[in-house]
């Protein structure tokens, strides 16, 4: 603009001048040199000059300042306006620069809007998103997707697959560039941690009518729980199945037996008879402890929670299992502290827990025997002072309540479990020892029983245990 300022100006001054040779011209030519058309056109000329100067600084100033108003908008500055004296069509300029940074700034603002909800949509979403070029560089990696994969650091502009080496990743790579569609397909991962994802890869062009495949987009979805609620599924039919065959098996066979003739023989039929009543026993424990289990999930079993004093509970627990524990020569002791106050629970599930308790500590003990103490402790809260009243139970220990806390621990001296099967007691018919639980006749539910009541009256249970050092089992409630 300058450049066609400056030519017109040019422009201006050639026909100053050539008025003014005009003028000087006709002054020499004329007879008297007493003409007033010289002065006059050379006074014209001035002016004109003079008013071409003053337009041409004017000009070159709205010119300064519309240059320095786009620097700003350029800058990203949208708060200041341009505000020119001049009228006509550089006002109209000027005004049409003002909207058009008006509407600028109000499309700016609304595709960072927009930004700022794509960025935290991938943020906060719970599965993993990833982003790819071309060439299978990173260009959009999301928190969870970090998370899934174990990276700590940012990285975007990197290949994918330099940054997390996964045999399942590759090939639905390989798929999608194959195909050029999408793909879905689960994959497992190691590191780090175990997980089952569902990996969705698909690919994205742009713009969105081109031909070629611009990147590829992937999303991993977390399955892991739901594979293992398939595999408890399953491993629960499976054992249910083996746990119901088993007796019906063997009533079925000796039945066969005894009606083949063998009811008549003398020695061996009471025998038969004993272990049809055994096994039909077994099947009738099984399917109670089933419809048990059920009732507590399913919310059918109530808990009515009264004062109950453990000091009696453990007594009638004792009184129930004392002949068991003889037979193998165990002992069953009882370790209370002294004016134990009562705790509220529902006394006949809290029965329930310690038989299921003790009773697997005699099946699983050879030597020594059971012991059921309890151990009382009192919080800071309590006492307005740094430490508390009790010495405090050994570490390691899950969160308990903070006031007036009861901890019941049952304990033997058994065969003890290696720590790699603890954190899976009380699922569902899982046995340490398949072989062994059998044989002393345990259908694998007790332990998930007593981790659902002891949910279901709102306490919290911790097992410990070592192999051939015994185990030791946790629960903590509060006093009344």
């Amino acid at each position: 603009m300058k450049r066609v300022l400056f030519r017109k100006a040019i422009l201006l001054y050639l026909i100053i001048l050539s008025l003014l040779l005009v003028g000087i011209e006709i002054y020499l030519t004329t007879a008297t040199k007493d003409n007033h058309l010289f002065f006059v056109l050379l006074t014209v000329a001035f002016i004109a000059a003079f008013v071409l100067l003053i337009q041409t600084k004017r000009l070159a100033r709205t010119i300064e300042e519309i240059a320095a108003f786009s620097r700003e908008v350029t800058a990203g500055d949208f708060k200041t306006r341009l505000f020119l004296k001049e009228k006509g069509e550089i006002g109209e300029l000027a005004k049409n620069i003002n909207a058009m940074a008006h509407e600028l700034k109000k499309r700016l603002e609304r595709s960072n809007e927009d930004r700022h909800k794509i960025e935290e949509l991938l943020k906060n979403m719970p599965d993993g998103f990833v982003l790819l070029d071309a060439k299978g560089k990173v260009l959009i990696c999301n928190p969870a997707a970090k998370k899934v994969f174990g990276v700590e650091r940012d990285i975007e502009g990197r290949p994918l697959l330099e940054v997390i080496r996964n045999v399942g990743l590759t090939d639905i790579m390989k798929k999608v560039a194959d195909k050029e569609e999408s793909v879905v397909q689960e994959m497992e991962i190691a590191y780090p941690k175990e997980l089952y994802l569902m990996a969705t890869a698909a690919p994205f062009y742009y713009p969105p009518q081109s031909e070629n495949v611009s990147g590829v987009m992937l999303s991993f979805h977390d399955i892991t729980r739901l594979r293992q609620l398939e595999d408890m599924r399953r491993d629960f039919v499976a054992n249910v199945s083996h746990e119901i065959k088993t007796p019906i098996t063997a009533i079925k066979g000796f039945a066969e037996t005894l009606l083949g003739g063998a009811i008549d023989d003398k020695e061996n039929a009471p025998r038969f008879l004993q272990t049809i009543k055994n096994h039909s026993e077994r099947l009738n424990s099984l399917v109670e402890d089933l419809l048990t289990l059920s009732r507590i999930e399913f919310g059918d079993i109530k808990m009515e929670k009264t004062a109950v004093s453990l000091d009696d509970v453990i007594d009638t627990v004792f009184t129930t299992l004392r002949n068991k524990a003889e037979i193998k020569g165990l002992y069953l002791k009882k370790e209370m502290p002294e004016n134990l106050g009562e705790i509220k629970a529902d006394r006949n599930r809290l029965t329930q827990i310690l038989l299921n308790l003790v009773d697997n500590g005699i099946k699983f003990t050879e030597t020594g025997g059971v012991t059921v103490s309890v151990q009382a402790r009192s919080s800071v809260r309590e006492q307005g002072l740094g430490v508390s009243k009790k010495e405090p139970i050994p570490s390691p220990q899950p969160q308990i309540p903070d006031f007036g806390t009861l901890e019941i621990i049952v304990e033997d001296t058994g065969i003890g479990i290696p720590q790699k099967h603890l954190s899976r007691l009380g699922e569902r018919f899982y046995r340490v020892d398949s072989s062994r639980s059998r044989e002393l006749g345990g259908t694998g539910l007790g332990l998930a029983i007593v981790k659902h009541l002891v949910k279901a009256q709102g306490w919290e249970m911790k097992i410990e245990s070592a192999q051939e050092k015994g185990t030791k089992v946790r629960i903590f409630c509060p006093i009344c």
